[in-house]
C-alpha cells in the first residue's frame, strides 16, 4: 500500500516499512509521521518516483553487470529485488527470486543498438529543453532516458552506460550555462534588444574568477593588503574594460549598472573562497577599501600603455578605437582619452606621492638656504660685505667670484630636478613651469653671449 498524509494531495511510497512504527514516507516527506495513512492511490510524490526509478535502475544494473561478467544471463537466484507501482498504486517489493519488468536491449543486437541510436537523440532533445528552461520535459525525458540506459545489457553494455549518463549530464549542464547566449541571440533574431549581464561580455568572468580567487588568498593567508589589492584592482578593472558605458566605450570610470554589478560580484565570489568568521568578514572590507583606492592607480596606468608600442598596447587601442577617432597626430593616445573621460593619466595616490616628494624637497632646499646663511658663504643675493649704515650691506666680492658662485649654484639645483617629475605634473602646472623655464633660458643664454 502507498502513504499519504491526511488531507494531501501527494502520495508516497514507502519502501522500508518498520513493524511498530507509524508510516513514513521514503523521500523524508514532511515529517509528520503519525499523520500518514495508507492510500490505493497511484504514488504522485516526485521524488518518490524517482527513489523508484532509481531502485529498479539499480536492479537491472546489477543483473546486467552479472550477465556481461559472466557471458550469458544470471541465474534467477542472482536477480535482485525489483520494486513495480501496481494499477492500484499499490509499491510492493517483489519476490527475491522475481526479475525485473524491463526488457533487457543487447547493445550487440538489433534492438540494443536502436536503443543507443535513441538514447542519443534523447540527450540532444535534453539539450535542447535544458536551454529552454522546460524542467517538467526535461525531468520525463530525464528519466525515459535513464530507463534506457538501465537496460542496456550483453558485451560492452557497461562501458555504454557510463559514455552515455555522462553524456547526458555534461548536455543539461552544458545547455543551462549557454542558457543566456541563447536568449539573447533569439532575441536579436526577432529583432528585440536584450541587455547583457556584466558576465556575458568576453572575458568579464575570467578577471572576476581571478581577482575573487587572490582576495580570497589574501583573506586566508593573511598577506599585506597593499600588494593584494594592487593586483586584485588591474583583474578588476581590466573586467569592467570589457563592459560597454552608455556610449558603447569600455567603461574605464566603472559607470554602468552593469560594471558595479561586476565588481559586487566579485566581492561576492571571494566571499566562497575563506571560512566565514568575523575576523576574516573584516580583512575582506579592508581589502575592499584597499582595492577602490588603486583603481584609480590602475586606471591611469592602463592610460599611460596606451602610447607604448606592444601588443598589449595595440589591443587596447583597438578596444578605444571610437574615442581615438578625430586625434591630432601630437597628441599622446593615453592624454586623448583620458581628457575623453575626464580623468588624469596620474592616479591619486601617484599625485600624492609627488606632492610629498615636492614638500620634502621644499623643506631640503629651506634647510640648505638656511645653512648657508649661517655659514658666512652667503645666500641669493648675499655678499662678504661690510656694512653700510643702514642695516644693507655691501658686495665686496669680486665678479668672477659672483659668477662662479651662481653658476654652481644654478649646476647644483639643476641637477635635484627629475624630467619624470616633470612629465608627471598637471597640465596647469606644466604650463607654469614652462613660462618659467623659456625665462630662466633667456637668461642663461645671454649669460653664456657675455662669456664669448
Amino acid at each position: 500500500m502507498n502513504i499519504t498524509l491526511g488531507g494531501g494531495k501527494a502520495v508516497h511510497v514507502e519502501l522500508k516499512p518498520v513493524p511498530g512504527y507509524q508510516s513514513t514516507p521514503d523521500c523524508g516527506g514532511n515529517r509528520a509521521s503519525e499523520r500518514y495513512m495508507n492510500t490505493t492511490e497511484a504514488v504522485t510524490c516526485k521524488r518518490c518516483l524517482k527513489i523508484i526509478a532509481a531502485a529498479e535502475a539499480a536492479a537491472a544494473e546489477t543483473t546486467s553487470e552479472i550477465s556481461e561478467a559472466t557471458g550469458h544471463q544470471a541465474p534467477e537466484s542472482a536477480n535482485v529485488p525489483s520494486v513495480s507501482t501496481t494499477n492500484q498504486g499499490e509499491t510492493t517489493m517483489s519476490d527475491t527470486n522475481a526479475t525485473t519488468e524491463a526488457p533487457k536491449l543487447d547493445v550487440t543486437t538489433d534492438e540494443g543498438k536502436a536503443a543507443l541510436e535513441q538514447i542519443a537523440a534523447n540527450i540532444e532533445r535534453g539539450r535542447v529543453l535544458a536551454t529552454e528552461d522546460n524542467a517538467e520535459a526535461l525531468e520525463e525525458l530525464g528519466t525515459e532516458t535513464e530507463t534506457l540506459i538501465s537496460n542496456l545489457s550483453g558485451k560492452g553494455s557497461i562501458k555504454a552506460k557510463k559514455e552515455n549518463r555522462d553524456a547526458w549530464k555534461a548536455a543539461v549542464a552544458e545547455a543551462a550555462a549557454a542558457k543566456p547566449k541563447a536568449e539573447v541571440a533569439k532575441a536579436a533574431a526577432q529583432g528585440v534588444v536584450v541587455a547583457k549581464t556584466w558576465d556575458q561580455y568576453e572575458g568579464t568572468k575570467e578577471f572576476a574568477t581571478l581577482g575573487a580567487e587572490k582576495l580570497a588568498e589574501g583573506v586566508r593567508l593573511n598577506l599585506k593588503v597593499s600588494n593584494v589589492a594592487e593586483e586584485v584592482a588591474k583583474y578588476a578593472f581590466e573586467m569592467v574594460t570589457r563592459i560597454p558605458n552608455k556610449d558603447e566605450n569600455p567603461d574605464l570610470m566603472v559607470a554602468s549598472d552593469q560594471a558595479k554589478k561586476a565588481g559586487a560580484a566579485l566581492l561576492k565570489m571571494a566571499g566562497e573562497g575563506f571560512e566565514h568568521t568575523w575576523d576574516n568578514e573584516q580583512a575582506l572590507k579592508k581589502f575592499a577599501r584597499s582595492v577602490q583606492d588603486y583603481r584609480s592607480d590602475v586606471r591611469a596606468a592602463w592610460l599611460r600603455s596606451l602610447d607604448e608600442e606592444t601588443e598589449e598596447a595595440a589591443e587596447r587601442r583597438a578596444r578605444v578605437a571610437k574615442v581615438l577617432e578625430g586625434k591630432p597626430d601630437d597628441v599622446p593616445a593615453s592624454e586623448w582619452v583620458a581628457k575623453a573621460y575626464g580623468t588624469s593619466t596620474i592616479g591619486q595616490a601617484e599625485r600624492k606621492r609627488l606632492a610629498y616628494h615636492e614638500k620634502q624637497k621644499a623643506k631640503e632646499l629651506a634647510a640648505a638656504g638656511g645653512s648657508d646663511n649661517g655659514s658666512g658663504e652667503g645666500g641669493d643675493g648675499e655678499g662678504n660685505g661690510e656694512g653700510n649704515g643702514d642695516g644693507s650691506s655691501v658686495d665686496t666680492t669680486t665678479p668672477d667670484e659672483r659668477a662662479t658662485k651662481l653658476t654652481d649654484k644654478l649646476l647644483k639645483d639643476i641637477k635635484t630636478g627629475k624630467p619624470e617629475d616633470f612629465e608627471a605634473a598637471t597640465d596647469e602646472t606644466k604650463e607654469a613651469i614652462r613660462k618659467k623655464l623659456e625665462e630662466a633660458k633667456k637668461a642663461i643664454t645671454a649669460m653664456i653671449a657675455a662669456t664669448l
